[in-house]
């Protein structure tokens, strides 16, 4: 059986693969496909790109950062958070938003859509930061997986969080679903990035959840 360990990369959206021979790939858990199966779907198989790379390189690999700017992206992100706070509460009461139903619930969409966006460009930029550091003329793979008569249901997890924000969202008339929106914006994205750029292939052959059936070259 070619059994494959997985490793964390510098890119939260691949994973460093090496298979029993000792081969090693860069997966994109991106390309998952259907990245549906944690929703309770049992395709028949599923499917992820790899990229083949040198057995000793390790310029891909997860690295620990302690650098100042990483608090100094925190520190900015709470004020931008407080200042988007006091905004949507204003906004909600200056105009008699937390009374009209119909829009309430369009603006919860709309922070969807924006998380949506955020998301992807973020998948992009972690593609973009490992494209740099693999020959352009690396041979490419496809891994195929089968999942088993076991149904998954962790896509939901994040849904769910979502789904009591909305409840309390809905029942708020005081202005301060301003807060709710913005909190919901950052959940959501946490969502779009985990299902639409890291697809738990790991954790879930692992768990033995995805047998792999077999790795074939792209031609």
């Amino acid at each position: 059986m070619n059994k494959l360990t997985f490793k964390n990369s510098m890119s939260t959206c691949h994973k460093i693969v090496t298979d029993a021979k000792g081969k090693k790939y860069l997966m994109d858990t991106s390309t998952v496909s259907p990245n549906t199966y944690t929703f309770g779907f049992l395709p028949k198989e599923v499917v992820v790109e790899m990229v083949e790379i040198d057995a000793h390189n390790r310029s891909l690999e997860q690295k620990v950062k302690t650098s100042p700017k990483y608090v100094a992206v925190a520190a900015l992100g709470q004020v931008i958070s407080t200042v988007l706070f006091r905004y949507f509460q204003q906004l909600f009461l200056k105009y008699h938003i937390h009374q009209q139903v119909l829009l309430k619930c369009l603006l919860f969409l709309f922070s969807f859509f924006v998380a949506y966006l955020l998301a992807k460009l973020y998948i992009q930029v972690m593609k973009n930061k490992v494209k740099d550091r693999l020959p352009s003329n690396s041979k490419r793979y496809v891994a195929r997986f089968t999942t088993g008569n076991k149904r998954q249901f962790s896509g939901w997890s994040i849904l769910i969080v979502n789904l009591i924000i909305f409840i309390f969202f809905m029942n708020l008339n005081n202005g301060t679903e301003g807060v709710l929106l913005v909190l919901n914006s950052m959940v959501a994205h946490l969502f779009f990035v985990f299902w639409l750029g890291m697809g738990p292939i790991d954790f879930d052959y692992e768990k033995q959840l995805l047998k792999l059936v077999s790795i074939e070259e792209k031609k």
